[in-house]
């Protein structure tokens, strides 16, 4: 299960939420074996960001977390969809988005556990 998590420091319209969960529903798919049928989102706008001491220009703080790709398979494409997205839909400079990777080595949903190692994941 992939989670993503958008932190911007400008308010999100209604229209501009569902363009970004629709955009990252299909980025999701660079990662292989992933897909919008998993994946979980959240966002967070007008969220407190500074960069060098400054928080006057739209940036974005975004977090994506995969449960088993310990060879970060995709992360280089993702990476560039994720920034033409925000770019496109909220105006924020490529240089002001930041992407942090994280890997999931096991997760629990509904008294179900799943572990990567157990999984074969590489």
């Amino acid at each position: 299960m992939p989670f993503i998590i958008s932190r911007v420091n400008i308010p999100l319209s209604d229209e501009q939420e569902t363009a970004l969960k629709a955009g990252l529903g299909q980025a999701i798919s660079l990662v292989p074996g992933k897909s919008e049928a998993s994946l979980m989102l959240g966002f967070e706008d007008s969220y407190h960001l500074y960069l060098n001491g400054e928080n006057s220009l739209p940036m974005a703080y975004i977090t994506v977390a995969v449960f088993s790709n310990r060879c970060h398979r995709g992360y280089g494409q993702l990476s560039a969809a994720i920034s033409q997205l925000f770019h496109r839909v909220l105006d924020i400079d490529p240089a002001r988005i930041f992407i942090n990777y994280e890997d999931i080595p096991a997760w629990s949903v509904a008294d179900r556990t799943f572990d990567d190692k157990r999984n074969g994941a590489e």
